[in-house]
């Protein structure tokens, strides 16, 4: 090798050896983020588990002001032979909002297992982090089979445009699927994150921020493009990096032979109209639809407020033509916070692949529905199921494993009834996400008006509230931590004699620390109270395992 070609190789690699060596400086002085997604956490028996990394948010939220309100799931570090271990991904409804805790879906899930399979030892850990998409949870894919998981359950898509890095999303870097995941991969590195920081002092005052959370509701902070037509580039840009991610996601657990199951999206299509519409001459419109005049149908496949009216006006009418209108009124919402229907399309498209499984909520929900509709009977406002909303997509996985015989023999199957009733969410955590609901209707989007600021709390105009209430408000307005009240609620419910209230608690307190004997004790003593000793029996060898 000639002089000039050994000088031309040095010129080449100088340029990567300095970034290496400023790379190794940087990870030794601790510059920058670390984005694990789990840390290890030992417990008192020095037993090594791992929780996800409250942190991991702040790789794809930026200038936002937003902090993770992800699930700290526990999963033992060293997998034992008897645990069978779940990894779900999605976004705020993974995460259980508004309710959180053991309203989550993945949460009731795992109390239902943990009682069929009370031999194993049950993981389901809940990787959902708020607003964001796909781009997140291919990110966050490799280092989920690194765990070894038995399951991955996949519930996501109405944030393709508003998440994190979505096609008209505020934390956006381009409409380009292969270079968003590119600039996620390099986000890993401390020099680009040097880089990029450097970047954000030096044109600060150039950067429109827009709002931070705080200032509005975290919806608006996140809307980029508030207007995306249907069938618009914006609109195709979403689907498109849906589908994209969505198929690699796939590929990567099929490589690994780790089944996964997904879920169809379901939106309040009855009782919440399109957040914005092209305009229209309303009271014109509605005399024509009392005179039901031709042209009113036109209009209605054109317009997403005419479409929702047309829609109310047939529910008690013809059924499928309500379901038409309000479908069409939903797809032609310019603000899109609701998936359009290609990503169920989608969703059900590759559920067809091998070791890929399909869990119809959409069509679970508009069967439990006594109207027939997606409505407020099971949704607490656009996209967010309630409680027995969460539980109907949880009933419809295990009833799915039941049926692929996942975990083992099913000897001790649930029935649906019976785990109605044992739906561990407290009296607390309910009222608290019911004021959380509230709140957020009388802000933006739901009221336009409210652009850049937040209503009063509504709590404040409760007189005389009841235990529970108080402490919800104490939760909500962060007066009191969650494991203190409780702690508390436990021996006030305990001592009054309310054993059915001290037992959701109990239960509550085993979901967020299940590596303490005591929180099993707790529930095993209240269910001795209660008669229950085949219950008190299950939490007392949970104890006695722990210790």
């Amino acid at each position: 090798m000639d002089k000039k070609t050994v000088f031309k190789l040095i010129a080449i690699s100088f340029p990567f050896l300095l970034i290496l060596v400023v790379e190794v400086m940087l990870r030794l002085f601790g510059y920058g983020e670390n984005y694990q997604l789990f840390h290890k956490v030992t417990s008192e028996n020095n037993t090594e588990y791992y929780v996800m990394n409250s942190d991991i948010s702040k790789k794809y939220f930026k200038n936002t002001g937003f902090n993770s309100d992800n699930q700290s799931d526990l999963f033992l570090k060293s997998k034992t032979e008897d645990t069978y271990r779940i990894f779900v991904q999605g976004a705020s409804t993974v995460v259980g909002f508004p309710f959180y805790k053991n309203g989550s879906f993945p949460r009731i899930l795992k109390h239902r297992l943990s009682r069929t399979f009370p031999e194993k030892n049950i993981e389901v850990i809940n990787t959902g982090i708020t607003a964001v998409n796909s781009y997140t949870l291919w990110d966050l894919t490799d280092k989920i089979i690194a765990q070894n998981p038995d399951l991955v359950i996949i519930y996501a898509g109405h944030n393709e445009y508003y998440g994190a890095l979505g096609a008209g999303s505020s934390v956006f870097t381009g409409n380009h699927p292969s270079l968003v995941r590119s600039y996620l991969k390099l986000k890993n590195l401390r020099f680009f994150q040097l880089l990029e920081n450097t970047y954000s002092k030096i044109f600060a005052s150039k950067i429109d921020a827009g709002y931070k959370v705080g200032e509005t509701t975290l919806m608006e902070v996140m809307a980029r493009e508030q207007q995306i037509p249907f069938d618009s580039e914006i609109y195709h840009a979403g689907v498109d990096q849906f589908r994209s991610n969505l198929n690699i996601i796939i590929s990567k657990y099929q490589d690994n032979n780790i089944p996964v199951l997904l879920s169809t999206l379901v939106s309040n299509e009855k009782d919440i109209p399109p957040f914005i519409s092209d305009d229209m001459e309303e009271e014109k419109f509605e005399r024509a639809l009392g005179n039901d005049k031709g042209n009113i149908y036109r209009i209605g496949e054109q317009n997403a407020e005419a479409a929702y009216k047309l829609g109310q006006y047939y529910i008690d009418k013809q059924k499928d033509s309500a379901k038409k209108y309000l479908q069409i009124a939903k797809e032609l919402d310019l603000l899109r916070f609701r998936a359009p229907e290609k990503i169920n399309n989608i969703i059900t498209e590759l559920s067809e692949k091998e070791g890929v499984f399909l869990v119809d909520a959409k069509k679970l929900f508009r069967d439990k529905s006594q109207s027939g509709f997606i409505d407020n009977e099971l949704m607490t406002e656009h996209v967010h199921p309630n409680i027995k909303g969460n539980f109907l997509i949880a009933d419809a996985i295990y009833n799915k494993m039941e049926e692929l015989q996942f975990i083992g023999r099913w000897d001790n199957f649930i029935p649906y009834d019976d785990a109605f009733q044992d739906i561990p969410i407290t009296q607390i955590d309910s009222i608290r996400g019911k004021f959380i609901v509230e709140d957020l209707k009388r802000s933006w989007p739901y009221v336009l008006e409210m652009s850049g600021k937040n209503p009063v709390r509504g709590y404040h105009s409760i007189q005389n509230p009841t235990y529970e209430e108080r402490k919800a408000i104490n939760l909500y307005s962060g007066m009191e931590k969650w494991e203190d009240v409780m702690r508390q609620a436990y021996h006030t419910y305990n001592n009054e004699g309310d054993f059915k209230n001290a037992l959701r608690v109990a239960q509550s307190l085993i979901s967020e620390y299940p590596e303490q004997p005591k929180v099993y004790e707790m529930a095993a003593e209240i269910c001795m109270k209660m008669d229950m000793m085949d219950y008190a029996e299950f939490y007392s060898k949970k104890a006695e395992q722990l210790k």
